[in-house]
């Protein structure tokens, strides 16, 4: 099979080119408003599945999990889409009609399948599931990785306030902070900056100068009505930090980075250090298993193939959190 696809790996590519110019030829006869129209329903379906994989399955790759069914969660995606914006009219119909996957004898199969390899290919996870590398439905995605991004990004939040010493002296055995997350980090951002020591700020520093040095690499069957609501649930429950950004004034994405002595580039490269240490402290991925003649195409090294972020900056950090 490898050496088929090798040698009309040339043909493919003229007849994709051949196929792409009738196309645009026979979209000239086509009403322009018509055509309008269906560029931007493309571009919403494109913006489905980029917001599906970057805001949705992303964090639970991070966790070691990964969505089981993301072709029936981008479907519920654009149904939903369908019913909220005007340029996707006719979506939901479309959608609603008999997929192509339901003439498999296993579409769900085919979707689990499916979405292992795209966490594989644009994430860089395993190739098969294990302890650390577990899939998660639908209906677990609430709870088994909206909570506990949240949590963690809580817990973190508040070491990194700790070390910035931003309410004082605070108890770090006790199980849980005194004073809420959202209030702790405005106060932080809204009083006068108190100094750093040398070793608080070489603290916060070096696991930066780390990172840098080293790199690190960021470690949906049938759609049933549950599991098409379970889906809608988990796209729409990581949108409060973008509604949450408006809350964090000293945070402008479109300027420069922040002066290293400011509130809130203090409070980003605490969590850049905090998130640098969490990364080294990993435990490395086992060695993948051979694959034949191509294996190096898809050992750890050469992945994720297609990365879906850049390295976060400090003040994209702090805004996520």
């Amino acid at each position: 099979a490898r050496l088929l696809l090798r040698h009309c790996r040339v043909h493919a590519a003229e007849m994709e080119r051949g196929v792409a110019a009738a196309a645009a030829e026979r979209a000239q006869t086509v009403d322009y408003g018509v055509r309008i129209v269906a560029q931007e329903q493309v571009g919403l379906a494109y913006a489905g599945w980029d917001r599906l994989l970057t805001r949705v399955a992303l964090p639970a790759w991070r966790m070691g999990r990964w969505p089981s069914r993301l072709d029936a969660g981008v479907v519920s995606a654009l149904t939903e889409l369908s019913r909220r914006d005007r340029l996707a009219e006719g979506f939901a119909s479309r959608l609603g009609e008999r997929p192509a996957c339901d003439l498999l004898e296993e579409p769900g199969s085919v979707d689990e399948a499916a979405s292992l390899l795209a966490a594989r290919l644009f994430h860089g996870g395993p190739a098969e599931s294990g302890p650390d590398w577990a899939p998660v439905a639908w209906q677990e995605y609430p709870d088994e990785v909206v909570d506990r991004k949240w949590r963690m990004d809580a817990a973190r939040l508040h070491r990194v306030l700790d070390t910035l010493e931003a309410d004082g002296p605070v108890d770090r055995t006790a199980s849980a902070p005194k004073t809420p997350t959202l209030d702790r980090v405005l106060t932080h951002l809204t009083t006068a900056p108190q100094s750093l020591t040398e070793s608080d700020q070489a603290s916060i520093e070096a696991p930066c100068r780390a990172a840098e040095s080293v790199g690190t690499a960021e470690s949906v069957g049938t759609a049933e009505s549950a599991e098409s609501a379970g889906a809608t649930d988990a796209l729409d429950a990581l949108d409060a930090p973008e509604r949450a950004a408006s809350l964090f004034p000293e945070v402008d994405e479109s300027a420069d980075e922040a002066d290293e002595g400011s509130r809130g580039g203090l409070l980003a490269a605490g969590l850049t250090a905090e998130i640098a240490r969490e990364e080294a402290a990993a435990p490395p991925r086992p060695a993948p298993t051979g694959q034949g003649p191509d294996e190096a195409l898809w050992d750890d090294g050469a992945l994720p193939l297609f990365p879906l972020q850049p390295p976060r900056t400090g003040r994209e950090l702090l805004v996520d959190h």
